[in-house]
């Protein structure tokens, strides 16, 4: 798709849980993990111990970030994605803080850094770790499976309530992504000792933060359970349709309205040097200089661009043309 504003795309919204982006957090035994292994073809990324007592379950170990990050790429990789997703429609995160933790440790291995506090070549780490979870965050959300975040739960003194544990450049990423963050509570055993499943918020109170992006959902889960948790989205969904006169579609056609143009670094090039000579050659050589180095920086030229600047270089281009155009329109 284009990009222009005269011609805008109108949002939608996708059935199901597929491309949906779902926080659970809590305390321990839970069923937090057992649940989201119960949805559709799950895989499991396991920052812990989340598998011990849950059987087939396919998964990877992962015991470091730089594991992480290799497992990412396999799972994100447009070229065999849909190929992934053959195998996979739910990536179980679990956990959250851990992962963190893993982020942390790496950045500092990258960088010879005892503590994150060090300064080393003048960056600041914190800084690094924050860029280095939100890219790899990036490509796991956009790639749309459907994605469980697994959370614990700590009291935060500040709001007095309890809150998915982990900083902000961590756990502060996932929230903002996340279109339902369901917190989960204890109902204890029943009278003969036999554990009571737990119950779902999904809204926030005064105990405890909790929130959903669908208007029309059910903000209390009596017995949680992956089932009962799919239904009160699609629930939400089917009111939604009715009470605003909508039609949700699937979530490959909810894509497809937020898919952007695909750049073709040969061909922006070659366009590119096409309008630099032409624009060069009507007006001058600063004028092509000037549109140039306010994209790359000065003294820097088209011919040294990298493929992985043609977004840079998609815009030196519609500037070209815009200088181009303008041209012809005062001739």
């Amino acid at each position: 798709m284009l990009i222009d504003i005269f011609n805008p795309q109108i949002s939608v919204v996708a059935k199901g849980l597929e491309g949906k982006v779902l926080l659970v957090y809590g305390s321990n035994n839970l069923g937090k993990t057992k649940q989201a292994t119960r949805m559709k073809k799950p895989f499991h990324l396991g920052f812990e111990s989340g598998l011990n007592a849950i059987a087939g379950v396919p998964f990877l170990p992962i015991n470091g970030w730089a594991d992480f990050k290799k497992i990412n790429k396999q799972l994100t990789n447009p070229k065999t994605l849909d190929k992934v997703k053959e195998m996979y429609n739910t990536i179980i995160f679990d956990e959250v803080y851990a992962s963190s933790l893993y982020c942390q440790y790496y950045i500092c291995n990258k960088y010879d850094a005892e503590t994150m506090g060090d300064k080393v070549e003048g960056k600041n780490l914190y800084q690094e770790y924050e860029r280095e979870y939100l890219r790899e965050m990036d490509k796991l959300i956009k790639a749309g499976f459907t994605l469980v975040f697994i959370g614990h739960a700590e009291y935060d003194k500040d709001t007095e309530k309890f809150r998915p544990k982990g900083d902000k450049r961590s756990m502060g990423v996932i929230i903002d992504n996340s279109d339902i963050v369901v917190y989960l509570k204890s109902n204890g055993v029943d009278d003969k000792n036999n554990v009571i499943k737990s119950s779902a918020y999904l809204a926030e109170t005064k105990d405890f933060f909790a929130r959903s992006r669908f208007d029309y959902i059910d903000t209390y889960i009596e017995e949680y359970t992956a089932e009962n948790l799919e239904e009160v989205i699609v629930k939400a969904i089917e009111k939604q349709e009715k009470a605003e006169g909508i039609k949700a579609v699937s979530f490959v056609q909810q894509q497809a309205t937020q898919a952007t143009e695909k750049l073709d670094f040969d061909e922006i090039y070659n366009e590119c040097i096409g309008h630099c000579k032409t624009l060069a050659a009507k007006v001058n050589l600063e004028a092509v200089t000037e549109i140039i180095e306010t994209h790359l920086g000065k003294g820097k030229k088209i011919t040294e661009c990298a493929k992985s600047q043609v977004d840079i270089l998609s815009l030196i281009l519609d500037d070209l043309k815009d200088a181009v155009q303008e041209l012809g329109d005062n001739e």
